[in-house]
């Protein structure tokens, strides 16, 4: 079948994919061997909407590289994978061959980094997955307040001051704008624009059955992910492990952990507490000074704890330091009087990840269960 009526057929199909990767997202929540509090539950169904909601703007709207758009993929009402709640997540389709700059105004955050990367949920090209090339904007020297024009490119244009070679297996780019304080740091004002011009993008048949589809998939993705995150976690139970963005980039043991940002140090466990438990995590600051470290709590679903409303995640400028330098948190489901006090909003099993941004050798967390 060709012409008008094999395009009907082709939307058709893809659009009945759609639909159904929901219905298959909704069983996976159902099924998947986490807990399920009522409360759990019902975020679990919203996680669905929410997973929806993100690829049909991530892969439907705003997946053309030839037209790009750096958008913020997540928000306080749409979170994926373990977000932080201290950072901004900006998102930007790429294509290899094509010359982009990012422009702008950088703002106060500590930290802001720029992860190129194979596409997400598209598995391995070229024998590899995940982190292509990582940079940060003070490794230009461009500080808060100052402008940003930085060139992504295969090649360094002529007079550019900054530049950022781009990958042959390049497909997008995700940044990470991490404040400590976001009520009194300013964001920065970003925008990627493609170099040339290009004729204005049309919706056909050719264009939108395979968003759809690949949205689709981004959803099977995303509940795999979110699987292999809680059973590797299972074996850290109120303690912690993990290893170094970089590592994860390099080893390729999996292709969530492979477009991890190789600046940054991952340390993850899960909280399992009784009546009367909280669980009591020491922090040492590395030998070297570090730009930022945060811990954060999560649902089984991976995504944050509503920070908006209780404090559900502290970092090295938010709490109380000890003395000698280090940082004493106190994870509880109950209200407990303690400066840094982690509310779980009375969920007593979660997650929980602390990340380290440009820090040399980052000490790992230690955790012990004490009753209050």
């Amino acid at each position: 079948m060709s012409g008008a009526a094999g395009d009907a057929e082709r939307l058709a199909a893809a659009f009945e994919s759609w639909l159904e990767a929901q219905r298959t997202a909704r069983d996976w929540m159902l099924g998947a061997p986490v807990p399920h509090t009522p409360e759990d539950l019902a975020e679990g169904y919203r996680w669905v909407t929410r997973l929806a909601s993100l690829a049909q703007e991530w892969f439907v709207e705003r997946n053309d590289p030839l037209h790009p758009e750096l958008f913020v993929s997540q928000s306080a009402h749409r979170k994926l994978m373990v977000d932080n709640p201290d950072v901004t997540y900006w998102f930007c389709a790429l294509q290899a061959d094509r010359t982009y700059r990012l422009r702008g105004t950088r703002g106060d955050a500590a930290y802001v980094g720029l992860t190129f990367g194979t596409p997400v949920g598209k598995g391995a090209i070229a024998g590899r997955t995940g982190t292509v090339h990582q940079v940060h904007l003070d490794a230009f020297g461009i500080g808060p307040g100052e402008q940003i024009d930085v060139w992504i490119a295969p090649e360094r244009p002529e007079g550019a001051e900054h530049w950022v070679p781009l990958h042959p297996d390049c497909g997008q780019l995700a940044v990470r704008e991490t404040f400590h304080d976001r009520t009194v740091q300013r964001p920065s004002d970003l925008r990627v624009e493609l170099v040339g011009d290009v004729p204005p993008p049309v919706c056909t048949a050719d264009d939108l059955a395979p968003s759809l589809e690949f949205a689709a998939l981004f959803l099977a993705f995303v509940g795999l992910a979110c699987d292999e995150i809680w059973r590797g976690a299972s074996a850290s139970v109120n303690a912690f492990s993990g290893a170094s963005g970089s590592s994860h980039v390099e080893s390729q043991e999996s292709e969530l952990r492979s477009h991890s940002d190789a600046d940054m140090t991952y340390h993850g466990g899960l909280f399992r507490l009784d009546p009367g438990e909280a669980l009591e995590i020491r922090v040492r600051p590395p030998e070297q000074p570090c730009t930022y470290w945060g811990l954060t709590t999560t649902n089984p679903w991976m995504e944050s704890y509503d920070s908006r409303h209780r404090r559900t995640h502290l970092n090295d400028r938010t709490a109380v330091t000890e003395p000698d330098g280090t940082w004493t948190l106190l994870l509880s489901p109950d209200r407990v009087d303690h400066p840094n006090w982690i509310d779980t909003g009375g969920r007593r099993e979660g997650y929980m990840i602390l990340r380290w941004a440009l820090a040399t050798d980052a000490p790992l967390p230690q955790a012990r269960v004490v009753r209050y």
